[in-house]
């Protein structure tokens, strides 16, 4: 591993990304500060040397070559079919590289993207499709051997890379971090935004849900409704607002040729140091209110909700019984239970669990056996799975899939892709959902629904 070169620490990594968006399949896993101080890391990267992109049951992996003749060029170099496991393929890709010994930074090189939620359903017997309703992939994730990682409890920020990333490669990223600021990009302008279910339609399927609940076919599920709309600019400056309107310490911006996704996730789903694993569900949602002593009673509301705390411990049952597939009997442990965090649209209740990775298990392992996150599924996982497929009217392709990396020597951190916008260069999409039981309201679910985006929708319709 070559050594991580400190660069000039900047409070917001805006300035940096804004010199590398540009780049082939630039990625920015994003802290969400200065706006927000729940994160701490902000990883920033392009040009991945391989790229594995996941369709039905055919992934496509994609080697790329480097020139610096008259300026960077980098161009597509060979291209294989596989229709081996996603997440098998993706293991053997990061075999190839070498390991980390240094674990004091989150990220020295290897694959970044994203796994929809989709690709979760051919491993719960679900026969997974072609395509997801949006035409996004399953799985698109990038080989990356740089980075540039800032550190925001430190105030320190290096440009690190793995030993066969280019020097002419790191010379041409030095030059690009040190050039002027770029010009904004061009503005986001989106048409009117139309919801693929109304108020109706959505609160008939949670009346199925709950004849599904009383029958004893499940406990929880989570049901979301998907808002499109046309739009022309640039999806970065949207992402440029949105992270500054609703900050969070998951948000992610990823540019994937075709695909663009902005993500404002306040969830983790799991995080991997060491053999050490970390997993803080989400459940249970209040809206915030302007009014400071109001937005106080709503909070004291949700952290004594007898109904939200039920759904969060469904759900923390869920996570533990994944998590015991690939944790040492014993070692996994609820650190804390019904947290109160704060964001600027909404107050969540979070959990915390932890365990221990087996010697024989990897993160890899863990995310398949865990995928998708139980906190956006329901429980019984499969079950509520099948009933999502039922009621939902358009596959949630990257919404309630996970975004991150998984670090060279087998470090991981994902989040639940929640408050997430899908883009395909022509129309983009924004989901929300609620966790249905049977104590849930049809009203204050649908309602929920919406809080949890309206800051997002109300922002990409008034963006010029």
């Amino acid at each position: 591993m070559a050594a991580p070169q400190p660069i000039p620490y900047q409070i917001n990594s805006d300035v940096y990304f804004t010199r590398l968006e540009d780049l082939p399949f630039s990625c920015w896993l994003d802290s969400g500060r200065p706006y927000c101080h729940y994160g701490r890391y902000d990883i920033l990267t392009a040009l991945p040397a391989t790229r594995i992109v996941t369709r039905g049951y055919e992934s496509a992996v994609i080697d790329y070559r480097y020139g610096f003749n008259n300026g960077l060029r980098y161009r597509e170099s060979s291209r294989q079919s596989s229709r081996e496991d996603p997440f098998s393929l993706l293991a053997g890709t990061l075999a190839t590289l070498p390991k980390t010994k240094d674990g004091s930074l989150p990220f020295h090189g290897g694959a970044l993207g994203y796994f929809s939620y989709d690709l979760g359903r051919r491993y719960h017997g679900l026969e997974p499709h072609t395509e997801t309703g949006t035409g996004f992939a399953q799985m698109n994730m990038g080989i990356y051997h740089w980075a540039v990682v800032q550190d925001h409890h430190l105030q320190a920020a290096w440009l690190v890379s793995l030993p066969s990333c280019q020097p002419e490669l790191l010379n041409h990223i030095h030059t690009r971090l040190q050039a002027p600021a770029p010009g904004p990009p061009a503005p986001l302008a989106v048409d009117a935004l139309t919801a693929t279910s109304d108020r109706g339609e959505y609160l008939d399927r949670l009346r199925v849900i709950g004849d599904y609940i009383l029958a004893g076919d499940c406990y929880q599920v989570n049901l979301s409704h998907c808002f499109r709309g046309n739009y022309r600019g640039s999806p970065y400056s949207a992402y440029q607002v949105l992270r500054e309107v609703m900050a969070s310490p998951f948000s992610a911006y990823l540019s994937m040729g075709d695909e663009t996704i902005l993500s404002l996730s306040p969830e983790r789903f799991l995080q991997v140091r060491g053999r050490q694993v970390l997993t803080q569900p989400i459940k249970g949602t209040v809206r915030r209110h302007p009014d400071q002593q109001s937005d106080k009673q709503l909070a004291h509301y949700l952290s004594n909700s007898a109904k939200n705390r039920a759904e969060n411990l469904m759900i923390v049952d869920l996570l533990r019984n994944d998590l015991g597939h690939n944790c040492i009997p014993g070692s996994i442990r609820v650190d804390g239970l019904f947290d109160l965090q704060s964001f600027p649209n909404v107050h969540h209740l979070v959990s915390h669990i932890s365990g221990v990775l087996k010697a024989d298990a990897s993160s890899i392992d863990l995310l398949r056996d865990c995928f998708p996150g139980g906190s956006i599924t329901g429980a019984p996982k499969r079950r509520a799975m099948e009933i999502i497929d039922e009621l939902e009217t358009q596959r949630r392709g990257v919404y309630c899939g996970s975004i991150g990396y998984i670090n060279n020597n087998g470090d991981m951190d994902t989040n639940i892709a929640i408050r997430t916008v899908s883009c395909d260069g022509q129309t983009l999409y924004c989901q929300g959902g609620a966790g249905i039981t049977a104590d849930s309201d049809p009203e204050e679910e649908y309602q929920e629904s919406l809080d949890k985006v309206k800051a997002i929708l109300d922002t990409l319709v008034t963006i010029r």
